[in-house]
């Protein structure tokens, strides 16, 4: 415990020197950053402590052909660089949801800010939260042997103690120390792994026990049609697609509109180089061990039966880096939201600067405490980021279209949120009681929820008043021609093809390997 108690005081001291100069905003950088911090920064927020188990219940359930739902994402995963990073250093907001008051004129923009606001503030930060909360619960579990309900509420109270220094521009700093703690871990996860396993015996026994599990493509419908969903569907269908949320602030963090694009490639370069070897310690981990009984949980077992006991500490620091920062992150996320927009931007615009700063830390108390009950409830990360998928199905290509097509109006993307949500809510007992139930539930929901809800925009759109012209007039000056956005989607999503071209290629190699 002394390795960890160190690293504690490193960040108090950090902080304690940094708090000063950043104390202008919570929110948002008041100094701009190079834009390797500011990658390094959107890489650690992209990563999460539940990655590893995710994988391993992903492959100890369905075989390789499960991993689709995460490779499916590289199709999509250049479009935010290339395409709508540098637009978002242009506008320098504080939060992407100030972006709608900027887009939407009228009563009707107002509303959806406020709507927005509290929604995703509340409800999606706190999935979101729940995700990377279970999964460091479980490492503490395991690692310290700690009853999981204890875990939770450990986790949760030192993420509630973080939130106190989440200050932007500390945060960013202290992302390079976090980086450098998970990379330092992993390197040591995949030597003890592939000494144990790789070098040593048979890193594809898990494959030879379960020769099923080895096929790239599906075996029976149900399997192709989950497989279907996530390539034509999930990855443009299920995301903030252009770049709203938690990463906007890193955008304008930067210098200039090309280091943004450069701060936004760097985790798309780190994930494909980490993620493969992600992977390859898996299969070698599933083949080894008991770990396909229970996927999820058995691979932090298993991960602590071939770390030596010296190192265990250290290895933990990088699982709590990867989980503080994507949480700090995503709280900060929630409660600029919460404070900025419905609470200074409708409630109160006369507060002082003073009691937002003390309500922001609050919030993310609130927030962090919502996410705890959460992870007592739901403990499926597979579930849990179904969840997570549907209730933003058919949102995405209004947050797309909003940019270049402006018959788009506020009603358009506040039709889609709710409905968005609302079917995700009912859609179990739809599955239940129409023939859809031959189908399997979470990826058939994630269909159905985008048809649904991407009609109902669509046809909102157009029942509701035209302001193409007022809206074209404010966005002009920011975005740049029609076609040299459209000329930067097609070579994103070129780019994003070969990426996942390159991911089924070299697994294909490996796994037909004699």
């Amino acid at each position: 415990m002394l390795l960890i108690s160190l690293y504690v005081l490193l960040v108090v001291g950090i902080t304690f020197f940094q708090w000063k100069g950043a104390k202008g905003s919570i929110f948002k950088s008041n100094q701009k950053v190079s834009w390797w911090i500011s990658g390094l920064s959107l890489y650690m927020l992209f990563l999460s402590v539940d990655q590893g188990q995710l994988i391993s219940g992903i492959i100890a359930e369905h075989g390789m052909q499960g991993m689709w739902m995460v490779w499916a994402g590289n199709l999509g995963v250049f479009v935010v660089p290339l395409v709508f990073a540098p637009l978002w250093h242009k506008l320098n907001l504080s939060t992407d949801n100030q972006f709608i008051l900027f887009r939407f004129p009228g009563k009707a923009g107002t509303w959806l800010h406020r709507f927005r606001a509290i929604y995703v503030g509340g409800l999606v930060v706190t999935l979101a939260v729940s995700f990377h909360l279970i999964g460091f619960a479980r490492v503490i579990e395991v690692f310290y042997q700690i009853p999981q309900t204890q875990s939770i509420f450990l986790a949760g109270g030192v993420m509630v103690l973080f939130a106190l220094k989440n200050v932007l521009d500390i945060k960013l700093k202290l992302d390079v120390l976090h980086t450098s703690l998970f990379i330092g871990s992993f390197i040591l996860i995949v030597f003890f792994v592939g000494k144990a396993f790789i070098f040593e015996k048979d890193w594809m026994k898990f494959f030879i026990e379960n020769p099923s599990k080895k096929s790239l493509l599906p075996l029976n419908s149900s399997s192709w049609f989950s497989m279907l969903i996530y390539l034509g569907v999930q990855w443009w269908s299920c995301y903030l697609f252009d770049g709203g949320g938690a990463e906007t602030s890193r955008f304008t963090a930067v210098k200039t509109p090309k280091d943004a694009i450069k701060a936004a490639l760097t985790p798309v370069v780190i994930s494909f180089i980490i993620s493969f070897f992600m992977v390859i310690h898996v299969v070698a981990l599933l083949g080894n061990t008991a770990i396909q009984l229970n996927g999820e949980i058995s691979y932090v077992n298993a991960l602590l039966n071939i770390i030596p006991f010296q190192l265990k500490d250290l290895i933990f620091l990088g699982f709590f880096a990867m989980f503080i920062t994507t949480a700090e992150s995503l709280l900060n996320w929630g409660a600029s939201f919460l404070v900025i927009d419905a609470w200074k931007g409708w409630l109160n615009p006369s507060s002082s600067l003073v009691e937002n700063r003390i309500l922001s830390f609050l919030m993310m108390a609130v927030l962090s405490c919502l996410s705890i009950l959460v992870g007592l409830y739901i403990t499926d990360l597979q579930q849990l980021i179904k969840i997570t998928f549907s209730i933003s199905a058919g949102v995405a290509p209004v947050f797309i279209l909003r940019w270049v097509w402006f018959r788009i109006n506020a009603w358009s993307q506040l039709s889609a949120m709710i409905c968005s949500g609302f079917l995700t809510l009912c859609y179990p007992l739809i599955h239940e009681l129409t023939p859809l139930s031959m189908f399997p539930m979470e990826e058939s929901r994630i269909l159905i929820v985008t048809m649904h809800t991407t009609l109902t925009w669509v046809v909102v759109t157009f029942l509701t008043p035209n302001q193409s012209e007022e809206i074209e007039a404010r966005m002009l000056p920011i975005i740049p021609k029609k076609r040299v956005i459209f000329y930067r989607m097609g070579l994103a999503l070129l780019l994003g093809v070969f990426l996942t071209l390159i991911n089924w290629g070299i697994w294909t190699l490996l796994l037909n390997q004699k």
